[in-house]
């Protein structure tokens, strides 16, 4: 009896074991007939293309550029800012040291000028800054004039544009404007003289000219 049990349980066992294969094997033969599965892509960044830039706290959405500010543009409340005016030019009485006044002669008498000038008033804070010689022509550089002397009759050195009578205290002058500049020309005594600036004004250059005097 007990041998016919044991052969039932044994037979019972053998076919358990049996669908338990069959079962993995199916399992198994599943797993392998399915494509492997591809991990999805991380998301990215969005970047900006070089040379445009993106505001604080916006990010650029996909295929608009970023928006950038043009140079010396400001804001839209914002004014660019204006350079600063020059103080206008005061004029007032001149002042020689007697090192500049033995200077100046001694130049006059090495450019042949017997009579010189000099004038009396200018800007405020103007003085001589260089002298030069050549033949018969005597140069006086201050920081904003020219001051030029010959006891000859001294030409425009460009094309001349136009000419100008002026009369003055001293004697009848003439503006000259040759390649854009403007010079005064006038002739005191035996002395030709020619006046330019482009720091001051016409007037202010005439009222210079009037000032002109010989050392004393």
């Amino acid at each position: 009896m007990k041998t016919k049990k044991h052969a039932q349980w044994m037979r019972t066992a053998a076919l358990l074991s049996a669908l338990i294969l069959t079962v993995t094997l199916t399992a198994c033969k599943k797993e392998a007939a399915q494509p492997p599965k591809t991990p999805e892509p991380a998301p990215t960044e969005q970047t900006t293309p070089p040379g445009q830039t993106t505001p604080p706290g916006q990010t650029t959405p996909p295929g608009q550029p970023g928006q950038t500010t043009t140079p010396g543009q400001t804001g839209q409340s914002g004014e660019a800012a204006k350079p600063p005016e020059e103080a206008p030019i005061k004029i007032g009485q001149l002042q020689y040291t007697e090192l500049e006044r033995t200077t100046v002669a001694t130049s006059a008498k090495t450019a042949g000028v017997p009579t010189y000038y000099l004038p009396e008033r200018g800007a405020s804070d103007d003085k001589i800054d260089q002298m030069g010689t050549s033949a018969k022509l005597l140069t006086l550089k201050y920081y904003k004039m020219t001051i030029m002397e010959s006891p000859e009759e001294i030409k425009p050195s460009g094309k001349v544009e136009s000419k100008q009578e002026v009369k003055l205290r001293n004697g009848t002058g003439q503006w000259v404007t040759a390649d854009g500049q403007k010079t005064l020309h006038l002739k005191l005594d035996k002395t030709y003289i020619a006046l330019s600036s482009d720091k001051l004004s016409q007037a202010d250059l005439q009222t210079v000219a009037e000032s002109l005097a010989t050392l004393k």
